[in-house]
């Protein structure tokens, strides 16, 4: 008669762990439902959304820019009291080609502005694209036309 109260424990113990194993069941399973449910309704949306009308064209890019040899549309040679055309100078070395290097000193056109810091500035074209350049006395200045930058 002893064992009554103790076996009468055990299984009432014994029920709480059995509707938790239920419950898990359960939650497991709604959890598979919902995971399922909401996957179904996205491939259905992704499949509606395929069949929809094609994404819009592009907008119309011009065509690139043409290159070409370099011509020189001026050049000046200074500081910041005098400055000098060095036009025709920089056309003898660079006019024509697809690039060029242009030592910067007093040879250009004299020294305009003596004791001063001088800087040469070329605007120069490639084809239909306007470039410039600029250096220092005493540096070289590189034109280039091969590339649009």
């Amino acid at each position: 008669m002893r064992l009554a109260p103790l076996f009468a424990a055990a299984l009432f113990a014994a029920l709480p762990a059995a509707a938790q194993d239920r419950d898990s069941y359960e939650y497991r399973e709604g959890y598979r439902r919902g995971y399922d449910d909401g996957f179904a309704a996205g491939y259905r949306k992704a499949l509606e959304e395929g069949r929809g009308s094609p994404p819009p064209a592009p907008a119309y890019a011009p065509p690139p820019a043409r290159l070409g040899p370099i011509r020189i549309t001026r050049a000046i040679y200074g500081g910041s009291s005098r400055s000098c055309d060095a036009t025709h100078f920089v056309k003898r070395q660079a006019e024509g080609r697809m690039s060029a290097t242009v030592n910067v000193s007093n040879d250009m056109c004299g020294d305009p502005a003596k004791g001063d810091r001088k800087q040469l500035e070329v605007t120069f074209r490639c084809g239909d694209i306007t470039k410039t350049a600029s250096a220092y006395e005493h540096r070289s200045a590189y034109l280039d036309c091969n590339s649009a930058n």
